[in-house]
């Protein structure tokens, strides 16, 4: 499994996990309202603040772009998702597998960027 993509400013971090929806357990999938699906990724955007060991969730607006190998790009509509005191930001992009996909991502917190991440995956056919 190919690991999270993050991204430390300061005391702030942005962290970036895309996921096969397929992979996801029933109640996550459930929780986050969408459907398991090979051809489906999620992306999990969190921004935190402070020491890896005691980050506090922050509000961010995140935005997100996937593109293929081929150049065709989708953007990735980021929605809110709360759990318990966590604050996370998710989105979805369909695919075709196998692909590889370029992630960009942005964070901004009060009318500043935050971080910029891009980072490439890869996906298979489970």
């Amino acid at each position: 499994m190919q690991g999270d993509a993050i991204v430390r400013v300061g005391d702030l971090s942005v962290r970036a996990s895309p996921i096969q929806t397929s992979i996801l357990d029933d109640a996550i999938a459930r929780q986050y309202g969408i459907t398991r699906d090979s051809n489906t990724i999620l992306l999990l955007v969190a921004v935190r603040q402070g020491p890896e060991s005691n980050e506090r969730s922050l509000p961010a607006m995140v935005t997100a772009s996937a593109t293929d190998l081929r150049g065709n790009k989708q953007a990735i509509l980021m929605r809110e998702v709360r759990t318990g005191e966590l604050l996370d930001y998710i989105g979805t992009v369909k695919t075709s597998l196998p692909e590889t996909l370029r992630f960009d991502v942005k964070a901004v917190r009060d009318g500043r960027a935050v971080a910029t991440l891009q980072f490439n995956r890869e996906f298979y056919p489970r």
